[in-house]
């Protein structure tokens, strides 16, 4: 139904529901209510302006900075100038919905899980994510594995660390971990995942 049906079906209505034979007191009655109707519908319009506006303020796409690890013993570890895996987590009231994660510098043979820890522990609350595969006829160190979480992406708490271990024999010296999210603030998640 049309903006316009719908309204002439609400002032039908209206003269029907205060007079049935439709004087001249019933219009002026319509007209004043129609007014109301009216007034009532160009606020909602407004309020809907102003939510999508805030939601383009606190919901955006952003890249995750990349993370480089070097490899020693066969096993990533943060380089020296990076104290934490702070980078790839978001700041206090932010979600991450992670649609995009890329590990670079991959050799030939080599495979490496993805974990999300809960604290800084690498033993307790560790979760295993994916696990990444150098794809074949690649250089050494000129590999690059690719992984795309379905639905709302991984999803990263404050508190979320990402971190890579070996799953076997790691030949590349060094690996950096980038990718997307899409970034929300903790005042409207739940707007957003409905």
């Amino acid at each position: 139904m049309s903006v316009d049906a719908g309204l002439a079906e609400l002032t039908r209505r209206m003269y029907a529901a205060q007079d049935p034979a439709g004087g001249p007191g019933v219009e002026a009655h319509a007209g004043v209510s129609l007014e109301i109707q009216i007034g009532r519908l160009v606020s909602l319009l407004e309020q809907d302006r102003q939510r999508r506006q805030l939601m383009n303020q606190l919901v955006n796409v952003i890249d995750i900075p990349p993370i480089d690890y070097t490899v020693t013993g066969s096993q990533p570890h943060f380089k020296t100038y990076r104290a934490s895996s702070s980078d790839a987590s978001p700041q206090e009231g932010l979600y991450w919905f992670v649609q995009r994660l890329s590990l670079a510098g991959l050799t030939v043979g080599d495979v490496v899980n993805l974990h999300r820890t809960i604290s800084s522990s690498l033993t307790a609350n560790m979760t295993g994510l994916h696990t990444f595969t150098c794809p074949p006829g690649v250089a050494a160190g000129l590999g690059i594995a690719d992984w795309e979480p379905s639905g709302n992406g991984l999803v990263l708490r404050p508190d979320d660390s990402l971190f890579l271990i070996s799953a076997g024999t790691l030949t590349a010296t060094e690996l950096i971990l980038s990718g997307q999210a899409v970034q929300v603030d903790l005042r409207v998640l739940a707007e957003y995942l409905i």
